[in-house]
């Protein structure tokens, strides 16, 4: 979700970013009217590696793709950290925004009949068998989404059966309530498996759009970014309590100063940690750098 200021800031922020031009992409064709092609981004030296990650990024409700791209800047990074990346558009809602049909809370708002997690499936099917791509690692499938694309995130890693190694949640957690108004646990989310996933939440404490403490009007609800953490820290098995690491860090181009404290679980099976970023809002432009210690949590 992105404000008219904030999109402003953004687009002159992203015509000032360099572009790799040695990178090749492929051309997915889109499969349906309501789906747009999908372009998938190549590491410079794709054809002398057997087998490589595969990143997906997922865009926020009246995102696109485009922005995306830009917003998490993934596209500095493929070759240094060796990855295929990819972030495809959700349909169109009745009033022209992109969405993903992600949880009761966000962002099938008409509503319409869509099932996204299906969608991001085929999708993976469809680069892991391309024979123009083809060389992912299956044990290396990744997901990075901003907004209704981490709630989409959360969503397909703990209900479908997608190997999906780990996943970065940013502005965006989980349900607490379903269909029927019926409060979950906040300290607990009901997966499909027990497979541990690599988990890492980015969230401004004043983000008003997904509170940062959470949010219930009796009829829809959110978990709170502490909780959202929680949940899949007792999903991984951590033993040990959340605890604040000594590093502090500058993620936001919209915050000055040493903003962003980090937070992890002790003792997992896969690692979950917590970046809180004091006086962030819902949108960001985060700094390169800041990129880099997403990759270097998920792919190292």
């Amino acid at each position: 979700m992105i404000n008219r200021s904030n999109l402003l800031i953004f687009v002159g922020l992203f015509f000032g970013l360099s572009f790799n031009g040695n990178a090749k992409t492929i051309k997915l064709k889109a499969q349906s009217e309501r789906r747009t092609d999908v372009r998938v981004k190549l590491p410079r030296k794709f054809e002398k590696k057997e087998k490589w990650p595969l990143l997906i990024s997922l865009h926020g409700y009246g995102g696109n793709s485009l922005i995306q791209k830009y917003y998490i800047r993934l596209g500095h990074y493929e070759n240094q950290f060796g990855y295929v990346y990819t972030a495809p558009n959700g349909i169109k809602n009745n009033e022209g925004k992109r969405f993903w049909n992600a949880s009761e809370f966000c962002c099938n708002f008409d509503p319409q009949i869509v099932d996204d997690v299906s969608y991001i499936k085929n999708l993976i099917h469809r680069i892991t068998t391309s024979p123009e791509i083809g060389r992912i690692d299956l044990s290396q499938i990744y997901l990075i989404g901003y907004s209704n694309g981490a709630f989409l995130a959360s969503k397909i890693a703990c209900e479908s059966d997608l190997p999906i190694a780990g996943i970065v949640t940013i502005s965006g957690t989980g349900d607490l309530r379903g269909k029927d108004q019926q409060l979950f646990l906040k300290d607990k989310i009901e997966c499909s498996h027990n497979r541990p996933i690599k988990v890492l939440h980015i969230h401004g404490t004043e983000d008003e759009t997904i509170r940062y403490q959470g949010f219930d009007n009796g009829k829809t609800a959110h978990v709170s970014a502490i909780d959202h953490v929680t949940r899949w820290a007792n999903h991984n098995g951590c033993k040990g309590s959340l605890e604040k690491k000594p590093e502090v860090f500058n993620a936001s181009n919209f915050v000055k100063g040493k903003e962003t404290e980090r937070y992890a679980f002790e003792d997992c099976e896969a690692k979950v940690e917590h970046y809180k970023i004091k006086g962030g809002a819902h949108f960001a432009v985060f700094k390169k750098k800041f990129t880099k210690s997403i990759l270097e949590f998920l792919l190292k």
